[in-house]
């Protein structure tokens, strides 16, 4: 067996002088004006200005690669698979509360304190397993919003917006150098409730009014911390007037409390079973709403990627061939100078783009 012969690659001083260059700058002559890549030619296409010339144009970002797109698939995933978690939990705890209320004797109602202990448990892993999809509501989180704690904050709800005469309520909240300052000109509900929320449109609180009730929200995350940290004043009419005073906040129940369900007897058990397909069928409406989440995300994705083989690729092509046009290219020279670039290394050439004065 005979091993080919391997010749190096011909020194660039030997490819000039065979190709008649008398000096390596007349060789980059012939090439285009090296540069160092600007952060902007890597930006999408819709970053350009009009009327300004960038490389923005001719590599345009694919959707498929725009930062977010992966996570958001995978929060909807994790957000799904939590609720068949829940669902298969729910579903376990209805079979073994049916059974044992149709046929009492059966040793198999020993096993309902285990079932109701597994719901328990995934329900009460919500907020960390959930992908932050679903709220304590069971309703899925609208997109780039955080699953959010409603709440009622004693003495401040509709009664107290509606009252006549003036007075600025402060509001202090954990984290806040300072209070919020909320101007109440007892002029109607309407008016108090757009002064209180244009006052909380700067903080992570919101308000707004619901079958006659004035309701509050927070972030889950801020949740804790709110609850035991905000505290209010008022001039003395609606509020006391002096020191801060620390405001007592209701939180809203949640859609399903299996702590709460009891199984001493058969009608404890039938309230139970109430209970638990009351959660399923929430529960059915929210995996309905992710489904369709997903798919439209997914449909999305699918687009780009064929965007990304397809399309892209001929525009990073057509863009290639405009800046290869705009440059006056001496193709002979240019393949007499090749063979010599094969010996180049990686950090010649960082050394040749760098700027002037820090080679």
């Amino acid at each position: 067996m005979q091993i080919p012969v391997v010749h190096s690659p011909p020194r660039a001083s030997e490819v000039l002088q065979r190709s008649g260059a008398s000096s390596t700058g007349i060789a980059l002559d012939a090439l285009p004006a090296l540069r160092r890549v600007a952060p902007q030619d890597l930006a999408p296409a819709s970053a350009a200005t009009p009327g300004t010339s960038s490389s923005a144009g001719k590599y345009r970002t694919s959707p498929f690669r725009e930062p977010g797109q992966q996570q958001r698939l995978g929060e909807l995933q994790q957000g799904l698979a939590y609720a068949e978690r829940l669902g298969q939990a729910l579903q376990d705890l209805k079979s073994g509360l049916s059974r044992a209320l149709a046929q009492p004797q059966l040793a198999g109602r020993q096993a309902l304190p285990a079932k109701l202990e597994a719901v328990q448990q995934v329900w009460q892993a919500r907020a960390g397993e959930s992908g932050g999809q679903l709220d304590a509501r069971l309703q899925p989180v609208a997109e780039g919003e955080q699953p959010r704690q409603l709440f009622r904050v004693r003495g401040l709800d509709v009664q107290a917006l509606s009252s006549a005469g003036a007075e600025t309520l402060r509001l202090a909240m954990p984290g806040q150098p300072r209070a919020t300052l909320v101007p109440l000109d007892g002029q109607g509900l309407q008016r108090g409730l757009q002064s209180l929320q244009r006052a909380l449109a700067a903080t992570d609180m919101r308000a707004h009014s619901q079958g006659g009730e004035l309701l509050f929200s927070a972030p889950e995350s801020q949740w804790p911390a709110l609850r035991d940290g905000l505290s209010l004043r008022g001039d003395g009419k609606r509020f006391p007037s002096g020191q801060m005073v620390r405001a007592l906040l209701d939180p809203q129940p949640d859609a399903i409390s299996p702590s709460g369900w009891q199984l001493d007897d058969s009608q404890a058990q039938r309230h139970s079973l109430v209970q638990v397909l009351d959660a399923q069928a929430k529960l059915d409406r929210a995996q309905q709403q992710l489904s369709q989440r997903l798919d439209s995300a997914a449909a999305l994705t699918a687009q780009a990627a064929t965007e990304t083989s397809a399309a892209q690729q001929a525009r990073f092509a057509a863009g290639f061939r405009a800046e290869a046009s705009e440059q006056v290219l001496d193709f002979e020279r240019l393949s007499a100078l090749a063979p010599a670039l094969l010996g180049l290394h990686r950090n010649q050439v960082q050394q040749l783009l760098l700027p002037p004065g820090q080679a």
